[in-house]
């Protein structure tokens, strides 16, 4: 049997330096040691930023058009909320709908965020409040609570991926301020 007298590959890895003027840290993960970078400042998570004060505007607004434009439309879309796991867009599509038709106002406000990117793929915690009002008998919908969010950049746009976002204990005050 021939042995192949190909060159030994290196052991070194090269690493990603962020370029002038970009925050970076390095993420090390496994046994292989691999090197991410990780964008915390700049024109990518400005853009998330950006794009999430949109659909904060639009959710108050009931612009569901715009809030939707934010989506990613396919079947990988996946939604956690308290109503339940949706898998899917239409799926999350149809509870939203149903979630707005029941409501004569909403609003929503976003708490502190944290963004990160890394490449394609950006990553948002945040606390959330929405103060609303049912339709069906007046009763003041309040709820506070926590979100992570994944967006995907696609042909240069973001859109929301996956979105989960969970109900606070009820004897925790997030945001200090009453709507």
């Amino acid at each position: 049997m021939k042995k192949s007298a190909g060159k030994k590959k290196s052991a070194k890895r090269a690493v990603a330096r962020p370029r002038k003027g970009k925050s970076a840290i390095r993420a090390v993960a496994g046994p292989a040691a691999s090197t991410a970078i990780v964008e915390i400042a700049g024109p990518n998570v400005d853009a998330v930023l950006r794009i999430m004060d949109v659909m904060e505007k639009a959710w108050s607004d009931h612009n569901l058009p715009e809030l939707y434009s934010h989506y990613w439309h396919n079947d990988g879309f996946v939604l956690f909320t308290s109503r339940g796991a949706y898998y899917g867009w239409p799926a999350a599509k149809k509870m939203l709908d149903e979630y707005f038709d029941h409501l004569e106002e909403v609003t929503l406000k976003f708490g502190p965020r944290k963004v990160r990117v890394f490449g394609d793929t950006a990553t948002v915690v945040y606390e959330w409040r929405t103060d609303g009002r049912s339709k069906t008998d007046g009763t003041r919908l309040y709820r506070e609570g926590y979100g992570t969010d994944v967006f995907l950049r696609d042909k240069g746009t973001w859109k929301l991926y996956h979105n989960h976002v969970s109900l606070a204990r009820p004897d925790t005050v997030l945001m200090r301020s009453e709507p």
